[in-house]
């Protein structure tokens, strides 16, 4: 696939790495989502400074990466919007997500292989696609 910047490229990498190491420690046993989500509910200023880093995140992501122009380009964009807005509701409204997670950990194996096949295809398309600043693409 082909987008108008090479930074488009790195991230999907980048974000796809981060998934693919969260997939592999849940299918190996090197993180039990259970106990961590457990230690996390008893602990508001990690679900506050989560939330925080979270939120600070994304809008590195979107101040660096506010782009539509493409598929790919807005794969990137959409995970920016996504873990800012993320970030500020585990700020102020936690209970909502601890209780979704609380339902995803009871899949804890077909969510981990999700992530690892998802980080895997960010990976892949961020590998094999092409940079063409030379496109019809408009960068906004």
């Amino acid at each position: 696939m082909t987008t108008a910047i090479p930074l488009t490229l790195h991230l999907l990498v980048l974000i796809g790495l981060y998934e693919l190491a969260a997939g592999v420690a849940g299918l190996t046993g090197q993180i039990n989502w259970r106990a961590l989500l457990d230690e996390f509910e008893r602990s508001p200023a990690l679900i506050f400074i989560t939330g925080f880093m979270a939120f600070i995140l994304g809008a590195v992501l979107i101040l660096v990466h506010n782009i539509w122009t493409d598929v790919l380009a807005g794969i990137v964009s959409a995970v920016g919007w996504i873990a800012a807005i993320e970030g500020l509701l585990i700020m102020t409204f936690p209970a909502p997500l601890l209780a979704f997670s609380r339902r995803l950990v009871g899949n804890s194996r077909l969510i981990s292989s999700f992530a690892a096949v998802v980080g895997l295809i960010l990976i892949l398309l961020g590998l094999t696609g092409r940079a063409d600043p030379t496109s019809n693409m408009v960068i906004s």
